[in-house]
Formats: structure tokens, sequence, C-alpha cells
């Protein structure tokens, strides 16, 4: 076992020194601040997903691009759009409403809005 674990030395040649230069040559370039090409080619745009209508039978209506439980007012995350989270949080946070329909959750979003303007 102590075969394995005894470290082999390298002799390093002319090969691995010009190698390791090139490669940090090639790093530093990536990470120059000043550097715009490479800036460009790391730039990510997020898009946010929207709170679809038929969210609506989950018990969620749109509140400024995020979901909002209309139930217990908790305003989820936008990484939370997808329907099977939104389905996850009625049945553990509110098991008693999971099999309201429709109608109920529209009289809700009135009620919800109803009281938003006053």
């Amino acid at each position: 076992m102590e075969r394995w674990l005894r470290g082999v030395k390298r002799v390093a040649t002319s090969n691995d020194a010009e190698c390791s230069k090139a490669a940090r040559a090639e790093n530093t370039a990536i990470t120059d601040p000043d550097d715009d090409a490479t800036m460009s080619s790391f730039t990510v745009s997020k898009t946010k997903k929207e709170v679809d209508e038929s969210y609506i039978s989950f018990g969620f209506v749109d509140s400024n691009g995020s979901p909002l439980c209309m139930l217990c007012s908790k305003l989820l995350p936008n990484s939370s759009m997808a329907p099977a989270k939104l389905r996850r949080h009625l049945k553990t946070v509110h098991p008693e409403s999971k099999d309201n329909n429709k109608d109920f959750y529209v009289r809700k979003k009135e009620q919800l809005l109803e009281s938003q303007k006053i």
C-alpha cells in the first residue's frame, strides 16, 4: 500500500515548462479585466418566468412577476414558478385547501384585490 501513497518525483522537462508558461498566459488573457472581448463572452441574460393564468388553480396569482399565494399571502421567489413546486406548496402548507376547485380561487383573488384597494 505504501508503494501507491509514495509520491514519484518527476523531472521537469523543457516541454513541460513551455506548456505551463502557455497555460499561464492563456489564463491571464481570460481573466484580464481590461479585455472587453473576454468579458462579453461571459454575459448571461437572466429571463424571468411569467405567472401563467392557469396557476390560479393552485392558489397563486401574479404579483410583480412573482407568484403570490392567495391563502397565506406568501410571495414565492421566481425560481418557484414550476407547477410542481406551486402544487407542493399547496399540498404541504395548505392541505385543507388542496381539493378546492378553480372557482374558489377566483373568488379568493377577487377578495384579495378588494382588500388591496381599501
